[in-house]
């Protein structure tokens, strides 16, 4: 089965405006990146909002064992815009 691509699943995702990682508030046309993962039984879901200054750009190989993320976009009125990915891993068995 094939999964979706990241960026196009993702663009235009609704979202809060508070970065997990220093917990201040993101502006709308603010640059952010993002956590993403998918599991088989679920679709692409943001599992964490970054700010510019927060957010890895890289992925910590083998962290949760789903196919994972790392994305760029523009914050835009809560919704991600523009998005692009950074990274990816994809689980063990996968290419």
């Amino acid at each position: 089965m094939s999964r979706p691509d990241p960026a196009a699943a993702m663009n235009g995702t609704r979202t809060g405006h508070i970065c997990s990682g220093c917990n201040k508030r993101v502006r709308t046309g603010a640059l952010v990146r993002g956590y993403v993962t998918y599991y088989d039984r679920d679709e692409w879901v943001l599992r964490r909002l970054y700010c510019d200054s927060c957010g890895d750009r890289t992925i910590d190989r083998g962290t949760e064992g789903a196919d994972e993320a790392i994305i760029e976009a523009v914050f835009w009125n809560h919704r991600l815009a523009g998005v692009c990915v950074l990274d990816r891993d994809l689980p063990e068995g996968r290419s």
